[in-house]
């Protein structure tokens, strides 16, 4: 993979665009790579760069929040030009798009190597107070965040093998072999860059999370709806989320400071209606993809526009009303969740009066007024408020304050309190509840329950099964997944990458 990824170096500076608002942005201009690191705005084009290669249907655009990732957590029942029972066959079925995933992301993490090298180098054509700081801090969490999420793709479970074999951690932008490093190695660099850029975004940040007022003569784009960038509190969200992983006690006592940070930052809120899709003002860190309508229509996947009379289940994303009807538990603490109510999934039928429910959470339709743009239009959430509360409920060591962080999300979304979860004995016991997995806690069962309703179509499912090492789960077509939860490197990695 060496080659093939250093072929592809100047694959961000060579599309990037000269526009005065990142937030609506398109391919427009070419420029010679080092060129753009001769002004301060050649820079700011090649950090907005870092984000538009992000936003490609290969990574988070689909195949790493609304397809692979979710389509492999067992919550859809049908997706287009997909064979559920042969999702795991990585060696043939889906490897071109796995290798390309790998190559992909580490494409992006050489260019903001590159990025970074060069922003020491010229640091004096940088003239705007702060925007050193902050563009540096930004780089630094973007190579932490892809990096993350590569381990949690390509490495071991963590919680069983921590010096498992994982990935390389590339910190330079050149052509040495770089050495696939041991699950626990990632997880050092990761919080190292993850810190660094905390230091830097904390004197930097301007911490503008507001729908902007684009007639504002002072509006400045780079620096307002820090949610849809690299911004401090996405860095706090990760080092919580980081912690969590690594999993030890002293770990996790640091996950449930930094969980707790953001959620008392006041800058988010738990949406107690769903009338803005995707939730807008829970997002710590999302992605802005351009012209997102159109990439969601492509080739049939996730139409929210239903023809009149039956459907044809080949063209849609879609989960079974019998299915729907269990993961929400719409005949008991689900009556009233907002998750589940018709703004949320639409009634459909298909071949032969067959029930589904069709997912809106990404219905670009119901964005309508002119602030729509600053909004959750064309936006796709990465770290959303709930998951920190979800760390709170997994690290509180007080089972009360555990199942307060758990309850305060599920009341927000309209489950009433007498349904709430409750911190009895059971609590932190393995569960022998029928249908439960007996191999976890009452506590995990009732996160996993909460992943399932909350992330869906947020391809954050997966990592919590992996995380935990379920045996399997709710609709996985394997009986035991243990050896499918990390995918093989490419062949390319080993051979080029000096990792034999």
């Amino acid at each position: 993979m060496k080659k093939k990824i250093y072929i592809l170096l100047l694959g961000i500076v060579t599309g990037l665009t000269a526009c005065s608002d990142w937030l609506d942005v398109q391919p427009k201009t070419s420029i010679p790579g080092d060129d753009l690191f001769e002004s301060e705005a050649g820079f700011k084009d090649v950090l907005t760069g870092f984000y538009l290669k992000m936003g490609q249907t290969s990574l988070y655009a689909e195949n790493l929040t609304y397809g692979y990732l979710e389509v492999m957590s067992g919550n859809y029942d049908y997706y287009p030009d997909v064979v559920l029972k042969d999702i795991y066959d990585y060696d043939n079925t889906w490897l071109s798009e796995k290798d390309n995933i790998y190559g992909s992301m580490y494409n992006i993490i050489a260019n903001i190597n590159n990025f970074l090298k060069y922003i020491d180098k010229n640091r004096s054509v940088i003239k705007t107070g702060k925007y050193y700081e902050l563009m540096k801090g930004e780089a630094l969490g973007l190579r932490a965040f892809l990096h993350f999420d590569l381990l949690r793709l390509f490495g071991p479970v963590y919680s069983e093998n921590p010096t498992g074999k994982a990935i390389p951690y590339r910190v330079s932008f050149d052509l040495k072999a770089t050495p696939v490093l041991p699950a626990d190695q990632v997880i050092t660099y990761v919080l190292k860059d993850l810190h660094e850029a905390d230091s830097l975004l904390e004197v930097s940040d301007s911490k503008s999370f507001k729908i902007p007022n684009t007639y504002d003569k002072d509006y400045n784009a780079f620096e307002s709806s820090r949610q849809l960038r690299m911004n401090v509190y996405a860095v706090r969200a990760m080092l919580a989320r980081v912690y969590l992983y690594k999993g030890d006690a002293d770990s996790k006592a640091k996950a449930l400071t930094y969980a707790r940070e953001v959620v008392e930052s006041d800058y988010f809120g738990l949406h107690e209606d769903n009338s803005n899709p995707v939730l807008f003002g829970e997002h710590i860190f999302g992605l802005n993809v351009y012209e997102l309508d159109k990439l969601l229509e492509e080739d049939g996947k996730y139409k929210t526009q239903i023809p009149e009379g039956q459907l044809s289940e080949a063209y849609y994303i879609l989960r079974t009303k019998e299915n729907f009807d269990e993961q929400y538990e719409t005949g008991s603490r689900g009556s009233f969740d907002i998750r589940a109510n018709t703004a949320a999934f639409k009634n459909v039928s298909g071949d032969r009066d067959k029930r589904y429910k069709l997912c809106l959470k990404y219905d670009q339709s119901k964005y309508t007024s002119n602030s729509s743009q600053y909004s959750g239009k064309n936006v796709l959430p990465l770290i959303r408020l709930p998951e920190m509360y979800y760390i709170i409920a997994e690290c509180e060591t007080d089972k009360e304050k555990s199942a307060e962080a758990l309850n305060t999300v599920m009341w927000a979304r309209g489950i009433s309190y007498e349904d709430g979860v409750v911190a009895d004995d059971a609590y932190d016991r393995l569960d022998t509840r029928p249908d439960y997995d007996q191999a976890h806690t009452k506590r995990v069962n009732e996160l996993m329950k909460e992943y399932r309703k909350e992330f869906f179509s947020e391809g954050q499912l997966f990592y919590f099964y992996k995380r935990h090492n379920y045996r399997t789960f709710p609709y996985c077509v394997k009986e035991n997944m243990a050896g499918f939860y990390q995918w093989p490197l490419p062949d390319n990695e080993i051979i080029f990458g000096n990792n034999n």
